[in-house]
């Protein structure tokens, strides 16, 4: 009996009331594989089914049982001749008609039973309808209602593995009943069963038979042959046994291709990515790393940058350093433009912290060495650069000693032949501290150390230098000027006395003088970002390719896996696009709980360094609710390859793998 609905007429359909009664038809059917050499599977099989038989097909191995219990299925086509199933012509039906076709009207029992591992009981039974496009109203009662047939009611929540052979077979025989089809196709059906499971499924098949259900069982025991009511042998691809008949004009009807709601599809993806949890959590594990260091990145540098912008408040927002600006006649710098008493006259002004004066002495190729004597076979003297200081330059430049103490006014006053060492100019000439009262020499003249630094925030080029007080400088150098005044100013105030600076050291050519402002924060903070988010973004980005390819990997591995399971989904009426589908929805659900984790762990990685370092994390809060997207956009595009290899598949492919 045809299914209600399930015919749509294209064009009135001509009576075939005399075959009426034909399941199915097949008139010179033949099929062959290759061509280099070409194998013929059939050869002008010509054959009779009418409703309510039981056809045993047998025959030795490589006769071509199979291969005609496919064409019989749909899920092959033969290379020539006619097959008519329930008055429908299979062999001009698309695709999607025949997978319409295989979903409504065929069902099929195999011998490896082709139950999928991570399903229960129940859940088997229901997949024979979800491509049917039903909305899955009734769906559970409907299996339960077949379970309850084949006596497993009790196992309805148990999964194959705990199940017998035989039980796994009924399970088989109920997702193969689901929708009352109109043949049943039997591949070895007893083939892993034992005698007494073998005689319960016989009586299973021969209770069905008399309900009037038309069987084609293809088997090799002669014993399950024998209970068939007609009989058939395949030799070398030719069927023996069978009706030659003259063919009823076929139905020009169409078949309602084969369908399966949003809903069906993305459940089957889920279940499909979550039944093998180890592999997934691998497979997320790319994506969860790589996603994770793109938000860790963004929110480290916002995190860093606004840690520069309050850095910067305190230290290069409140520093000027003041030049003599270069004649416009002469292009020269006039030595004596800064006054000597730049300091006294600076720390007048409201704002100022510390001023300092600071000048390159010309010390005329003169080595400094820590001896007297140098010895020309071993490096003892150095060209090291000496510079003159004031005594407030020190806290101007927030210099910080290692050994010893600072110049004072007097050393400048009385013009002292004393010095400072920068720590790299200690390490150069060997002097580690100055207990033991080192001296050094700038050319012949010698100099006692009174000093080591171990580190400046400001001009930093006094790390390397030899410093001397500024009234030495003016004596024995013959220092005209300050080259330098470097100031220190209270938050905020930088602006205003570098206004006020020029006025007060040269009020009779206030353009004689250059004052250097601190670069703008929220600049220095976009410089620094941009050089951190090229790193870090490159190493994000690595690791996402990275994780892409593992998507891509293990779903291919996955598609291998589960030829039999496509084979199956194939065979109860799926699409290649459904199956694509699926392989697709389970990659990119993959991707989104990758980039979901990804992105909570990123914030994580903000939050804790932010804690340990004692900052203020600053998160931007479209990288977390992006990350999700993101992630599943990579992980859709690396499932393109694997869910094209799996929608190629061919059904009888799928089986033989």
């Amino acid at each position: 009996m045809r299914l209600k609905g399930d015919i749509r007429p294209a064009v009135p359909i001509k009576a075939v009331a005399a075959d009426a009664d034909h399941v199915l038809d097949l008139r010179k059917v033949c099929k062959r594989f290759g061509t280099d050499p070409a194998v013929d599977a059939l050869i002008d099989v010509d054959l009779v089914l009418r409703r309510g038989e039981w056809l045993s097909i047998t025959g030795p191995s490589g006769s071509g049982k199979s291969t005609l219990l496919n064409i019989l299925g749909c899920l092959d086509r033969p290379t020539s001749g006619q097959y008519v199933f329930d008055g429908i012509e299979t062999t001009k039906l698309s695709e999607n008609e025949r997978a319409g076709l295989r979903s409504r009207r065929v069902g099929f029992i195999f011998q490896s039973f082709h139950l999928l591992p991570y399903r229960t009981v129940l859940e088997n039974v229901m997949l024979a309808e979800v491509y049917r496009r039903h909305t899955g109203r009734g769906r559970r009662e409907r299996a339960m209602e077949e379970i309850r047939r084949v006596g497993l009611e009790h196992r309805a929540n148990f999964l194959p593995s705990k199940l017998s052979g035989g039980e796994c077979q009924r399970v088989a025989i109920a997702r193969a009943l689901m929708g009352s089809p109109s043949l049943l196709l039997c591949d070895e059906p007893t083939g892993n069963l034992d005698s007494k499971n073998t005689e319960s499924i016989l009586d299973f098949f021969t209770e069905l038979n008399k309900e009037g259900m038309t069987i084609v069982v293809v088997t090799h025991d002669e014993n399950v042959a024998r209970r068939g009511s007609r009989r058939v042998n395949m030799k070398d691809g030719r069927l023996f046994g069978g009706t030659e008949t003259a063919l009823p004009p076929p139905s020009r009807a169409r078949i309602a291709p084969s369908g399966i709601t949003t809903r069906d599809l993305v459940s089957e993806a889920i279940a499909g990515a979550i039944a093998r949890p180890a592999r997934m959590a691998l497979t997320v594990l790319g994506i969860v790393i790589g996603m994770s260091a793109l938000v860790a990145t963004i929110g480290l540098t916002r995190t860093a940058g606004n840690r520069i912008i309050s850095q910067f408040d305190q230290l290069a927002a409140t520093e000027l350093f003041i030049t003599a600006r270069p004649g416009m006649a002469t292009g020269t710098v006039d030595p004596r433009a800064i006054p000597w008493d730049a300091t006294e006259r600076l720390t007048r002004l409201n704002g100022v912290v510390a001023a300092g004066l600071l000048s390159d002495v010309n010390v005329h190729d003169m080595l400094v060495s820590a001896s007297p004597v140098v010895d020309p076979s071993n490096q003892t003297a150095f060209k090291l650069a000496v510079r003159a200081a004031s005594p407030d330059l020190f806290r101007a430049v927030r210099a910080d000693l290692a050994s010893g103490r600072f110049i004072d006014g007097g050393h400048s006053a009385r013009a002292e032949r004393v010095a400072i060492l920068g720590p790299d100019a200690a390490r150069r000439l060997g002097i580690t501290g100055v207990e033991r009262l080192p001296a050094i020499y700038v050319g012949d003249e010698l100099y006692l150390v009174i000093g080591i630094l171990r580190d400046v925030v400001r001009k930093p080029e006094l790390l390397g230098s030899v410093i001397i007080p500024e009234g030495t400088a003016r004596r024995h150098f013959s220092l005209f000027g300050p080259g330098m005044v470097v100031v220190e100013t209270k938050i905020g105030a930088a602006s205003l006395i570098a206004m006020q600076a020029r006025a007060a050291l040269r009020p009779d050519d206030p353009r004689a003088l250059r004052v250097q402002l601190p670069q703008e924060p929220r600049r220095v903070r976009d410089d620094v970002q941009t050089d951190l988010n090229m790193m870090f973004l490159l190493l994000g980005g690595l690791s996402l390719v990275v994780g892409a390819l593992g998507i891509a990997n293990i779903t291919l591995v996955g598609v291998m896996e589960r030829t039999a399971e496509i084979g199956l989904r194939r065979a109860i009426g799926a699409t290649r696009r459904h199956i694509a589908s699926q392989f697709l929805i389970e990659s990119a659900s993959m991707g989104v709980v990758g980039g979901l984790l990804g992105s909570s762990v990123g914030v994580l990685i903000v939050v804790g360094v932010s804690a340990y370092q004692v900052w203020t994390p600053v998160l931007d809060p479209l990288a977390p609710l992006l990350a999700p997207a993101v992630g599943g956009v990579i992980g859709l595009l690396s499932g393109v390859y694997p869910a094209s290899r799996a929608a190629a598949l061919e059904p009888a492919e799928a089986f033989r793998h």
